[in-house]
């Protein structure tokens, strides 16, 4: 291992072309166990040695056996031990370092800038930081925040300032023996403290920085740091309360003006980063600011690295402390595996137990075998056995006879994975094809969990897991293919989860040959601020699955297969113009040389532009059309116009604003503001004002014309519909009315109805054939008879009444019907009255009239039926279905 190379690429290429991370200086056989930091975006982490081993007239080839490698860091756009914070969106690519957050590419982390103010190129909060964050990016917690500051100066000065995180809030002490002094208020593990200060003095003399844990002894405290010149960072680590700084001023004609302190650590209960997880609660002290391991033991009695053992559940009699209490289960991970099982799962709790416990583990009566326990007492591992179930529910653990049940809680389930398809079918021979592989339950959660061939009847080639989903709409994963040294057809995929389940799919992949390339020897320009297109040519290219370049999210297109339009990276800072930058092809990577020119720029208008709705407007700058080309720019008026540019040269732009305002933010409804786009660029060059519309005499009378038929129009509409609602209101009062007159009616026939029964019941207890009715009885019905009715037809009719008794029942003209048919023809020639009353007139006389027909006949004292009963209920049903003909006909109007 001797003289051993770690590299951080983008390329599998050896020996490597990447960042240098580490190179072991040669000076015998190296540690077996190494911690190497490198903070470096890549693929690819390669160990690479080249040095073997003279063995005088022998040289040995190098040899190494790596028993165990982890790689710890984030993917693209995150950072935190958990990985799960997100970078800030103003760094370059949202690359940023996985241990603090800062921009790896430029940019900076202004979430945590006091203001929101950072500089792009050095990531550097230039005005301070927010509350509670301090450094030079702002993503360090701050204990002085929240602390207090005291000064040995005679001045009344307002300490606070030198705290609150911001750089311009400065005070300044005069006066012998100056110092400042941060209380903690509590003792706190410190790891970092940044000072801005300066120093106003001619004489020379040493800074020195103090910590203690009392303010009147710190000169007996521990010394941190001691010298000429005092750095604006100073590493330590230590714990304590008060942090003291004492200044190289002696005199009382210099000065010490402090504008910023601040101190890197945690609250002594909390650590991680930006301390946001809480110390154990047993901890006596603060715990480790990565682990949060109680690094000063535990009180009362507990134990164990986070103090998770209480002294209740120790068994007293053990060296190794078994564990007495019933455990707890907090967590099983992943939740969910194949029915076959094999797959490990990791489980967490509290009195888990340790290494000499017995320990026991089923899901469902499924047996977790090979435990190992990872932490005492809170975090244990096991590979669970095979189930015929989809679904499990429960957990029973037991630890020294001690034991969990939780048999209502699913914690792990059994699936049936499926696949179906994969895409795409072919890729090149030096791999790294991304294939997705689609099925049914595939997509489960943890690392390690799949093995993927290729195969064909000779040998199999891996495809390396990247990505997976459980999503149930989608489920799929994702792999990277190995790369073979000769065209080959693989007719078969295999899919192998957690070792015990495979699954096939007879389908080929194709290896086709590696894409070739014509490279020009012109070197091309494109922008600093990158995404101008840029176009290689060669052939095959519809063979590589995904063409991308490095610092570059699109891929690249493919119009054909012997070219590819790719978008350039913006230009790396510190670095010439002339830039190498690599373009992959899945596998093969090349390596193009680019200029990088400035970016063109654009004046700004002098004040606002008055815009008359008819001309065009001009856009002045410098090398517009250098690199990018017409169909690059796009000019916005306002949040959804266009400028339509009719030309365009190195230095103008003229273009023709829409005619109509668009829509704006500002308060001022005509005034839109201009941005010119190119690419990346985004410009405001000023606002433009459109001028109130003129209105032409022509187009006045024109308005006024259309302004008067308008309102006529209104006008005509209203008085139509006012005639209707009148009309329809008459119509209604003249049914109403109506119907009021027919009930009136109805009611007077009942009553005649009930005197004819009267009159028959009277003659027959009497025995008389006929017995004369009350005449007040006929007067009242035919009130209205009598005053509407020509001539004397009431008397005409009581002429006859006394003959009535007398006539033949056989006799259809008697007297009654020739009265009724005289006023049916007087009232025919009664051209005065309404066709309609006279209609209901003759309906009305004619049941009155009826109603006596019955009169001819001899009553019956023992006729069950008496007639005259009859024909007046008849009359009753047909004024009732009458009444409700008229309802129907009101309601439909």
């Amino acid at each position: 291992m001797s003289g051993f190379q770690l590299y951080i690429t983008n390329t599998s290429t050896i020996p490597p072309d990447g960042y240098l991370c580490y190179e072991d200086p040669y000076l015998g056989l190296p540690d077996i166990t190494q911690t190497i930091p490198c903070n470096q975006l890549g693929k690819y982490v390669i160990y690479y040695d080249r040095i073997g081993v003279d063995g005088g007239s022998v040289i040995y080839n190098p040899r190494v056996s790596l028993c165990y490698v982890a790689i710890y860091g984030c993917e693209k756009s995150f950072w935190g031990s958990n990985c799960d914070i997100s970078c800030a969106e103003s760094c370059i690519e949202q690359h940023c370092f996985p241990g603090n957050g800062s921009c790896i590419l430029g940019g900076c982390s202004d979430q945590n800038c006091l203001n929101s103010y950072c500089d792009k190129y050095t990531s550097v909060c230039t005005e301070g930081c927010r509350e509670r964050r301090t450094g030079k990016k702002c993503n360090k917690y701050n204990l002085a925040f929240d602390s207090s500051m005291l000064f040995n100066s005679n001045g009344k000065e307002q300490a606070s300032l030198t705290i609150d995180g911001n750089k311009s809030s400065c005070v300044t002490i005069r006066g012998f023996d100056i110092w400042a002094q941060v209380d903690l208020k509590e003792i706190s593990i410190v790891t970092e403290i940044h000072l801005s200060l300066r120093v106003n003095t001619t004489k020379e003399g040493n800074h020195t920085v103090h910590a203690s844990n009392a303010s009147s002894t710190w000169e007996n405290g521990a010394v941190l740091y001691r010298g000429e010149s005092l750095p604006t960072m100073i590493n330590v680590d230590v714990i304590c309360r008060y942090i003291i700084y004492v200044s190289s001023i002696q005199d009382q004609f210099s000065d010490l003006e402090v504008c910023e302190i601040g101190i890197v650590g945690c609250p002594p209960t909390n650590y991680g980063p930006l301390c946001s997880k809480l110390c154990p609660v047993y901890c006596s002290g603060p715990c480790d600011l990565e682990t949060g391991n109680c690094t000063f033991g535990c009180v009362k009695g507990w134990i164990g690295d986070k103090c998770e053992l209480g002294p209740v559940c120790k068994n007293p009699n053990s060296v190794n402390f078994t564990t007495n209490c019933s455990p707890e289960i907090y967590q099983v991970y992943p939740t969910s595996g194949p029915v076959n099982g094999g797959t490990l799962l990791a489980i967490s709790g509290k009195y888990l137990g340790n290494v000499n416990d017995s320990i026991s583990v089923y899901i469902s009566g499924v047996s977790c075998h090979n435990i190992t326990v990872q932490t005492p007492y809170t975090n244990l591992t096991c590979i669970i056995g095979k189930n015929n179930k989809t679904k499990t529910t429960g957990i029973f653990v037991t630890v020294n006879a001690n034991n969990y049940s939780d048999l209502n809680t699913i914690y792990f389930t059994f699936k049936e994975p499926k696949i179906f398809k994969f895409s795409p079918k072919k890729g090149i021979l030096s791999g790294n094809t991304t294939v997705t592989i689609k099925g049914q339950d595939i997509g489960f959660e943890g690392q390690n969990r799949y093995n993927i061939f290729f195969c064909d009847d000779v040998f199999c080639i891996e495809c390396s897991e990247s990505q997976k989903t459980s999503n149930l709409q989608n489920p799929y994963i994702k792999c990277t293919t190995g790369n073979t040294t000769e065209p080959r057809n693989m007719t078969q995929l295999y899919v192998v989860i957690d070792d015990l389940t495979i699954l096939t799919l007879n389908e080929t992949f194709q290896y086709l040959p590696d894409p070739t390339f014509n490279i020009s020897t012109e070197i091309p320009k494109v922008l600093q601020s990158g995404g101008a297109l840029l176009t290689i040519r060669g052939e095959g290219f519809n063979n590589v699955g995904s063409i991308t370049v490095e610092r570059v999210d699109n891929p690249c297109d493919v119009p054909a297969d012997t070219s590819t339009e790719c978008e350039t990276p913006p230009r790396l800072q510190n670095k010439p113009n002339n830039q190498t930058i690599e373009v992959h092809f899945d596998g093969v990577t090349i390596q193009v040389t680019i200029e990088y020119v400035d970016d063109p720029t654009f004046e700004m208008f002098q004040g606002i532009v008055l815009y008359d709705r008819e001309s065009s407007i001009e856009i002045k700058g410098r090398k517009i059309l250098y690199v990018a080309r017409r169909e690059d720019y796009h000019i916005n008026i306002g949040l959804d116009g266009i400028c339509l540019i009719t030309d365009i040269s190195m230095d103008n732009i003229t273009c023709l604003p829409p005619k109509s305002v668009p829509r704006t933010n500002n308060t001022d409804d005509n005034t839109v503001h201009v941005i010119v786009n190119v690419i990346r660029i985004k410009v405001y060059i000023g606002d433009l004002q459109y001028k109130p519309e003129k209105i032409t005499e022509n187009g006045k009378t024109f308005v006024m014309v259309v302004g008067i038929l308008v309102a006529g129009l209104v006008v005509s509409i209203f008085i139509g519909m006012s005639a209707v609602l009148v009309l329809r209101r008459k119509k209604i009062k003249a049914v109403n009315e109506f119907k009021m007159k027919i009930k009136a009616k109805e009611e007077m026939i009942q009553k005649a109805s009930r005197e004819g029964e009267r009159i028959a019941n009277l003659r027959g207890e009497d025995g008389n054939e006929y017995t004369e009715p009350d005449e007040s009885v006929y007067d009242e019905i035919n009130a209205d008879e009598e005053n509407n009715t020509r001539g004397n037809s009431y008397l005409d009719v009581h002429d006859g009444y006394d003959e009535l008794g007398q006539r033949s029942p056989k006799n259809p003209y008697n007297q009654l019907q020739q009265t009724r048919d005289e006023i049916q023809r007087r009232d025919t020639k009664n051209n005065d009255i309404n066709a309609d009353d006279k209609l209901q007139n003759n309906k009305r006389r004619n049941d009155y009239l009826s109603l006596f027909s019955g009169y001819e006949k001899p009553i019956s004292r023992n006729d069950p039926h008496n007639q005259f009963q009859q024909e007046s209920d008849d009359k009753k049903n047909e004024m009732t279905n009458l009444d409700n003909h008229l309802m129907n006909i009101s309601s439909n109007n």
